[in-house]
């Protein structure tokens, strides 16, 4: 089990160095060019919630959806219900995007109910804090909530790198196999 758990967490680590490395890559040649082009990666593994991971985590491709899709849909104007379904719409695209694959729907799914569940759950999430005291101890709460998100991208990503929706259930069910 421990090598698969190395492995979900060595992959966030490539992931994050591919695209933020390709990124600073076409930073620095636009420089070279005179052109300023704007930063895409914002430490999203310190991110304290998935929202705020989305808002770091390639910033350019998430910004084009926010404005492509989510806001012609009318964003979260509306009430929660359509704050919901435009933020299932989005994360369903974005896996979509990636590949006509399953495994990249489901991932997109997975951080559309991520979303979704921080939205609906927050004033009970802070409640919870406060009742566990954790909004006295800023720095711990800051650090499990940079955990939280993290494992959660972590698992996500399990999704995104497997070659099938089988693999995928396979490594989740040996990730968490009590033997």
């Amino acid at each position: 089990r421990l090598d698969l758990i190395a492995a979900a967490y060595g992959y966030a680590v490539q992931i994050y160095c591919d695209f933020s490395g390709y990124s600073d890559i076409a930073l620095g040649t636009a420089k070279l060019f005179g052109i300023s082009l704007l930063r895409n990666f914002a430490f999203p593994y310190f991110s304290r919630d998935i929202a705020e991971f989305w808002r770091r985590w390639h910033i350019s491709l998430s910004s084009w959806f926010r404005d492509y899709v989510y806001i012609p849909l009318d964003g979260s104007r509306r009430n929660k219900i359509i704050t919901i379904r435009n933020t299932f719409i989005v994360f369903f695209i974005s896996g979509l995007w990636h590949g006509a694959n399953w495994t990249f729907i489901i991932w997109g799914a997975l951080n559309g109910f991520y979303l979704v569940f921080a939205l609906v759950t927050r004033e009970w999430r802070k409640k919870l804090a406060h009742i566990l005291y954790l909004d006295k101890y800023p720095k711990l709460y800051k650090g499990l909530q940079i955990l939280t998100t993290f494992l959660l991208a972590c698992f996500a990503w399990i999704f995104f790198r497997a070659n099938s929706t089988h693999d995928a259930f396979l490594i989740i069910r040996q990730i968490f196999a009590f033997r």
